[in-house]
């Protein structure tokens, strides 16, 4: 067992010397068009969304379907069960050091979203696509 620890601990840095200084990986991949993201819009402080360019080239289905996912994650949004005050005071410690999360846990990100939708179903409405029922959510 003892003769393996050294050898363990000379792969191991062996592997960490390895590599060169100054190495730098290659770019970001060449992805096709239908991977690469987007620039997406943003919520004013009257609670408009503003649509982008990136966003106003995407075709009626896509637009639908970015409509369906937020409305899914508003509609299960009132199923998370409320984080207990211990957490959210854990959460509220530490938001500053590793930043905040992206799940739509607040009121502000829910009304960003609902923003977001009715911004889209207006952009829907002007390419002349089917429009969503997005009084539900």
């Amino acid at each position: 067992m003892r003769a393996v620890t050294p050898l363990f601990l000379i792969l191991t840095l062996g592997g960490c010397a390895s590599a060169t200084p100054g190495f730098s990986p290659d770019g970001p991949p060449n992805l096709p068009a239908q991977l690469k993201p987007f620039n997406g819009g943003a919520v004013d402080k009257a609670g408009h969304y503003a649509v982008t360019a990136d966003e106003r080239a995407l075709s009626c289905s896509k637009l639908t379907g970015s409509m369906q996912v937020v409305m899914s994650r508003l509609k299960d949004s009132g199923n998370v069960p409320k984080p207990s005050s211990a957490t959210t005071s854990m959460q509220a410690i530490a938001k500053p050091f590793i930043g905040g999360g992206t799940n739509l846990d607040t009121a502000e990100e829910m009304k960003q979203a609902r923003a977001r939708l009715k911004a889209y179903n207006e952009l829907l409405a002007e390419k002349k696509c089917k429009t969503l029922d997005i009084g539900g959510v």
